[in-house]
């Protein structure tokens, strides 16, 4: 079919919207002198630089920039290509666009969707007015839920009545046949009974949810079950001409135009999406009863910059999102990851915790990448170097999948300062395309292993050293910022440096902070530490402020310190196993108590990572 529009009906389209009737449906416009003013329906702002011309049937933002007739307001404001807005304005007023380049199948197949289109409108119709009577039991669902009337309605939910065929005799006073709503997917042929077959509806007892395409037409509908014993709990309408699950979204037609910060929130349910809505958050969308899928991604890539997609923290949420991160590879959007606790799902948490919790959630939602490594971490200890080899080959492998060099090299920075390797070695890794960290190769090329792994121990820092080095950095920058020693004091505990003489001095520092203040010489209060002192001057300048100054200090002894308790409990572990004399079940609980520890410390350290990450 052409998508081609003949000019004159172009024209004729856009005359007859009024381009100032148009805009007042979305903004409230005030008139003032030739031109009406409104707040930006674009940009947040406070004082009114939208201006739209009667006169020129333009409109213009000098905040933001944008401007245009009015196809161009609905394509920017509903996010629609110029085709669509066309036809969005020819719906109106009541216009048909020509059919004169279609093919009689084709012209027959669109008359049939218009048909489709009336009769779902109707059944939306029918479905919302049973919800209105009273006692019914979808209103009591309803109730339940606290949904406001408001929400309700902007979603037209419905209630199908717990009879047999209460849609099928409502419609055929509408005019709708039986088999075009079997057609719809709202009605079933029943087998023959005594000789005869007869029409009932799918949905029965059922609190209903329209799903609406694009543009706000409604093409199905999903129902939820309101007995317990009822299945499935949760029914969709069948494929038809309008509705197909892959190439939708519940909830995009009124989350396109509420998008924050150019984000689409994916969950999984239309109860999450109803309950997000309700508090505040309009951008979240979810798929229809399916996973998601190539045709899925798409959609949000037209409709968004960014996604954030909101997964159960369990073994199953996590196939999910690995899979889902795989779908979003081949689109330009960038994807983060919410992981809320085991077995809840938003529409629990939000309501338990709050709209505000959940916003924090959202805020410190990991990249794609990130939630990958953390994944990797998880299985790996990185305090010993085994266990570094392991997590560098497998987040090498993640990494070699980001398009962006720079963004590869940020990651791969993170992940060498991480394992305590050179930028350049791991990039080197990278580049390459080999597997040289694997431990296979073990068997076939021995001597090249050795070599291999003698050159990663090498290129891992003496760790006494390294906290040193750390110390110093942090000692000299105490110094040269004497006005915030007494704060250090507050944030900082003298016990996290593991050098005694810098715990020393610190405590130096922060009794006699108004002093140095005062004093730009120093040399009279640090007598007796000339050599330590001299080691902190030599130590590397950083230009911080105090917040992340704290923040990367302690984030790296707290690193340290966790990364030597592994050790000092893997080597309880070794030396557990090499104890012949202790009873085989003593060994196991005693094996199974370090390992819970093990795993505590590990969890310690991811989070410690995903705080320096999200920095």
């Amino acid at each position: 079919m052409s998508r081609h529009i003949p000019d004159e009906i172009v024209h004729e389209i856009i005359s007859r919207n009024d381009i100032v009737e148009v805009i007042s449906e979305y903004v409230p416009l005030q008139p003032g002198g030739a031109n009406h003013r409104a707040l930006c329906p674009f940009h947040n702002e406070k004082t009114p630089s939208f201006m739209v011309s009667r006169e020129k049937q333009m409109f213009k933002c000098f905040g933001c920039g944008k401007g245009g007739d009015v196809v161009g307001f609905i394509m920017e404001k509903e996010n629609l290509d110029f085709v669509e807005a066309l036809k969005k304005l020819a719906q109106r007023i009541n216009l048909q666009i020509p059919e004169a380049e279609m093919t009689p199948q084709v012209r027959q197949e669109l008359q049939e969707q218009h048909q489709l289109m009336d009769l779902h409108r109707d059944a939306a119709s029918f479905y919302f007015n049973c919800l209105k009577k009273r006692g019914n039991a979808g209103a009591r669902y309803l109730a339940g839920r606290e949904w406001s009337i408001e929400t309700i309605k902007r979603f037209g939910l419905g209630y199908a009545p717990d009879q047999w065929d209460a849609l099928c005799r409502y419609m055929s006073t509408k005019g709708y046949s039986n088999e075009l709503l079997e057609k719809a997917g709202l009605a079933i042929l029943s087998e023959k009974v005594a000789g005869n077959k007869r029409h009932y509806d799918r949905f029965r007892n059922r609190v209903m949810f329209p799903i609406f395409d694009i543009r706000g037409n409604v093409v199905a509908f999903g129902g939820r079950i309101l007995t317990p014993e009822g299945t499935p709990k949760y029914l969709n309408s069948p494929e038809t001409l309008l509705f197909n699950k892959r190439h939708l979204l519940y909830g995009l037609n009124i989350a396109r135009t509420h998008l924050r910060q150019h984000t689409l929130i994916l969950v999984e349910g239309y109860t999450d999406v109803i309950t997000l809505h309700e508090n505040g958050f309009q951008n979240a969308v979810a798929t229809l009863g399916t996973s998601l899928t190539p045709e899925h991604a798409g959609l949000a890539e037209k409709t968004a910059k960014r996604v954030i997609l909101c997964f159960d923290g369990d073994q199953a949420g996590e196939q999910a999102a690995q899979r889902s991160i795989r779908i979003f590879r081949n689109t330009e959007v960038e994807v983060k990851i919410l992981t809320l606790p085991h077995k809840t799902d938003p529409d629990q948490y939000v309501k338990e915790k709050g709209a505000e919790a959940f916003e924090q959630l959202l805020q410190k939602a990991p990249t794609a990448v990130e939630y990958q490594i953390s994944l990797i971490r998880r299985r790996h200890s990185l305090a010993t170097v085994e266990g570094k080899v392991h997590f560098a080959r497998e987040a090498s492998d993640v990494l070699k999948q980001i398009k962006s060099m720079v963004e590869r090299e940020a990651y791969a920075a993170r992940v060498a300062e991480e394992i305590g390797v050179s930028k350049a070695s791991f990039m080197e890794e990278l580049q390459q395309g080999k597997r040289s960290f694997e431990l296979r190769n073990y068997g076939k090329n021995k001597d090249a292993y050795v070599a291999r792994r003698l050159s990663i121990e090498a290129m891992t820092p003496v760790e006494r050293d390294a906290v040193i080095k750390m110390e110093c950095l942090f000692l000299k920058w105490a110094l040269r910022h004497p006005e915030h020693l007494l704060q250090l004091g507050e944030k900082i505990e003298a016990s996290l440096f593991q050098h005694t003489t810098h715990q020393v001095l610190f405590r130096l520092m922060i009794e006699n902070h108004e002093l140095l203040q005062k004093n730009t010489v120093k040399k009279d209060f640090f007598e007796g530490f000339e050599e330590e002192m001299a080691n902190i001057d030599a130590a590397e300048d950083c230009d911080l402020s105090l917040e992340d100054m704290i923040r990367r200090f302690t984030q790296y002894m707290k690193t340290q310190q966790r990364q030597q308790q592994l050790k000092q409990l893997e080597e309880k572990q070794r030396k557990l196993l090499d104890n012949q004399e202790l009873n085989p079940k003593e060994k196991e609980d005693e094996m199974l108590k370090l390992g819970m520890e093990i795993r505590r410390i590990n969890i310690e350290l991811q989070e410690l990572y995903m705080q320096k990450g999200g920095k």
